[in-house]
């Protein structure tokens, strides 16, 4: 009896053996994976071709030579009252259905859902935005590819749509924005020097430039300092929302052509003067010091500073962290994206250290990453933002990283920075870009929002032959669920009343942007709710023939190839998610569901750039936000906000003056507690971070909705004193709040 047990014993190890043999030798390879994975790759493109021929058609009122069965009634759809159509877009609904046709040798079939969106214009001029539900079915998915580069379209049908379903129209007669960057005398392109280096992950692209909100003339309205990666340009305004270069005059640059490059941008007055200085990263050299002469010019004090960076950096942000009421600067040093590649690219640690430099008030710092907790880890760090989310009175930090998770810094009594990531439930696995803080369920909270990327094919990762190594392929499951969050998007964590954050992102109507890197947190419309502005877009010109899904796969199936720099990502002149339209968020009130709703061309914010950043700040002093956007491959564009409604959209601004000695001239890391009648309370600080490479405005902006006085206003100080200035009657203005002498 014992042997026989023996035996069957003997024999269940032997089989098991042979069935982990077999799987090992199954997924032990990559090259074998590779085999598996890349066939049904190159089917999903066909699929992909499928669509942008769909979306290709409906662009046009009148039907082509030769289109897709069924194409007629969606047409009519997309075209019905409508005097042009401006954009196409769509977004697949999940993995299609692959079948194969064992009646014909070699064939696949796909069949799929994707959502279509118009954007487009009545003979009025109002705008109209449509969503529908499309199926797709494509017969052979094995055919040649019916569109090769660049951008052809099929000669014949080749696949069949049809309209599933419909939503109700959305229409706009009055936009709240336009388009006002000539007239405000902007509209310069970004440049950048000769292309000497050679991008990894994608060849030829760079990583952009930024802009800092500030007056720097102290005339009491606000100026702009625009990076650019060959000259930046100092911007005067005339206080109604026009533009003049004074770069030359302000001695930041030595002629029209010539001049400072810069990445990130940040403005702050560092030597307690009361006028902002400049302080700006170049992605391909040292961190740089400009000093404010306070007669309208500038001059370098790097050398003498004692701010030293070495390797790449990116974003940088100003706070007085150890509370001794003078500025100190927080630089991102992030990853060599020209020398290296991350590994592994779900928590790459192989960047470069950030840095935190203290002031001591007149223009000196010391680096003090070291003994503040923030010199590791070297994380592929691309943006820093301050707020005091826990409410002690001290600028705590979050730092977002590509390739991985962010870092939240809780501020520990001005000494150190302690990471509070995984404990306050923010650990957020993605390609981070930038963030905002803010209250934006209205609970008195701040709260926080975090861009990455979407991609519509992130469910490729769910494909077979997944060419990931021998440890992804134990653990797929885990795998592919961090390779999926990767992909999925934007982030909202909502402060609780206990202290973790809630990762509300899937009730938030904010989680899909697109390829986005900047985000500007501000009350656009003046209802009391900050709403969220996304740059989006890559690198090229556009979506009509895109590599985007090429791009997420071939990375994936060669990662190996790429961490040995023996491959980089060949665009072969097509685009990489390119040219997206931004998004404009609109946040719909406390206890709406979901949170915001994107109204980017209803609008009139259908900018298609590839953006990099942006900054709300009130160009024309009008009481209506505006925004600034800095691209790549293109010219920055400003637009225009306006109060639709004077009697619904009233506003309060406050410029603030902070006690020399006691705390910074421009107030950074002030809260504002605003009391409505009614009850409703507004919590907002002042502070400068705008995101991925800018700095926006000190003044705190509070729409009012169709309050027409503020019961109760009270500010409490970085140094901690509570101002209480009681009842505003008087609102629609700009007050400047001084910290020893009261509201002026």
């Amino acid at each position: 009896m014992f042997s026989g047990r023996r035996r069957a014993a003997t024999a269940v190890a032997v089989a098991a053996i042979a069935v982990l043999g077999v799987w090992l030798f199954e997924n032990a390879s990559l090259a074998r994976l590779r085999a598996e994975f890349i066939p049904w790759m190159h089917r999903l493109e066909r699929y992909r071709d499928a669509l942008e021929t769909t979306r290709a058609a409906l662009r046009r009122r009148d039907a082509g030579a030769s289109e897709p069965d069924g194409i007629a009634a969606l047409r009519a759809w997309a075209w019905k009252d409508l005097d042009r159509v401006a954009l196409v877009s769509f977004d697949v609904e999940g993995r299609p259905e692959i079948k194969k046709d064992f009646l014909e040798k070699g064939r696949w079939a796909l069949q799929g859902k994707a959502a279509f969106v118009v954007d487009g214009f009545r003979a009025d001029g109002a705008r109209v935005e449509r969503r529908a539900r499309v199926s797709l079915r494509l017969p052979n998915a094995d055919a040649p590819d019916p569109s090769p580069l660049p951008f052809k379209e099929s000669s014949s049908s080749s696949f069949f749509v049809s309209l599933l379903s419909s939503e109700a129209d959305r229409i706009e007669s009055l936009p709240r924005f336009h388009d006002a960057t000539l007239a405000a005398g902007l509209g310069a392109a970004r440049r950048d020097p000769p292309q000497r280096l050679t991008n990894r992950l994608i060849d030829g692209i760079w990583p952009g430039s930024g802009v800092a909100v500030l007056d720097f003339d102290q005339d009491g309205d606000e100026d702009l300092f625009v990076g650019d990666g060959v000259r930046s340009i100092l911007y005067e305004n005339d206080g109604h929302g026009h533009f003049t270069d004074v770069t030359v005059r302000a001695g930041l640059a030595s002629s029209g052509s010539a001049g400072i490059a810069a990445t990130g941008v940040a403005a702050g007055d560092i030597d307690g003067d009361g006028y902002p200085d400049l302080a700006v990263t170049d992605a391909f050299g040292p961190t740089r010091l400009f000093r404010n002469r306070r007669d309208g010019t500038f001059e370098e004090i790097t050398a003498a500073s004692g701010v030293v960076t070495s390797g790449p950096t990116r974003s940088l942000a100003f706070a007085d962290v150890n509370g001794d009421g003078n500025l100190d600067l927080f630089v991102c040093g992030t990853g060599d994206y020209y020398g290296q590649m991350p590994d592994p690219p779900f928590d790459a640690n192989d960047g470069r250290r950030n840095y935190l430099f203290l002031g001591d008030g007149k223009g000196h710092f010391r680096d003090a990453s070291a003994e503040w907790g923030v010199e590791r880890p070297t994380r592929w760090s691309l943006s820093c933002l301050f707020a005091d989310f826990d409410g002690d009175g001290r600028p705590d930090l979050v730092v977002t990283n590509d390739f991985g998770l962010k870092n939240l810094y809780r501020n520990v009594d001005g000494k150190r920075f302690e990471d509070v990531t995984k404990k306050l439930g923010v650990e957020d696995r993605g390609y981070g870009m930038s963030a905002a803080w803010g209250d934006f369920d209205g609970d008195g909270r701040i709260d926080l929002y975090t861009t990455g990327t979407y991609t519509q094919w992130g469910f490729l990762h769910e494909y077979p032959g997944l060419p990931v190594p021998l440890p992804g392929r134990i653990f797929r499951p885990i795998a592919i669920s961090w390779m999926e969050k990767m992909c999925r998007g934007n982030s909202l964590f909502l402060q609780t009343a206990k202290g973790p954050f809630e990762d509300a992102t899937g009730r938030s109507g904010a989680g899909r942007a697109g390829w986005n890197w900047s985000v500007a947190a501000a009350d656009l419309d003046n209802d009391g709710g900050l709403d969220l502005y996304a740059t989006n877009g890559m690198w090229d010109d556009g979506r009509e023939r895109d590599r985007e899904l090429e791009f997420w796969w071939e990375t994936l199936a060669y990662w190996d190839d790429y961490i040995a720099m023996k491959k980089t990502f060949d665009r072969k002149g097509a685009g990489v998610q390119g040219i997206e339209r931004d998004a404009y968020f609109r946040n719909r009130g406390p206890g709406a569901s979901p949170l915001f709703e994107e109204r980017g061309f209803l609008d009139g914010l259908d900018l298609q750039t590839n953006g990099r950043a942006v900054v709300a700040f009130d160009a024309n002093g009008d009481g209506a936000l505006d925004l600034y956007v800095r691209s790549v491959q293109a010219p920055e564009a400003l637009f225009l906000g306006s109060r639709k409604n004077p009697d619904a959209e009233h506003f309060l601004r406050l410029r603030l003056r902070g006690t020399r000695g006691k705390d910074n001239s421009d107030g950074l890391g002030a809260r504002v507690t605003a009391t409505l009648p009614g009850g409703r309370v507004l919590v907002r600080e002042s502070g400068y971070a705008s995101g991925y490479l800018a700095t926006g405005s000190p003044i705190v902006h509070l729409g009012l909705g169709s309050a027409t006085r503020i019961e109760r206003l009270v500010v409490r100080w970085p140094s901690g004193f509570v101002q209480d200035l009681g009842s505003i009657p008087s609102i629609d203005r700009t007050m400047t709040v001084d910290e020893s002498k009261g509201s002026l």
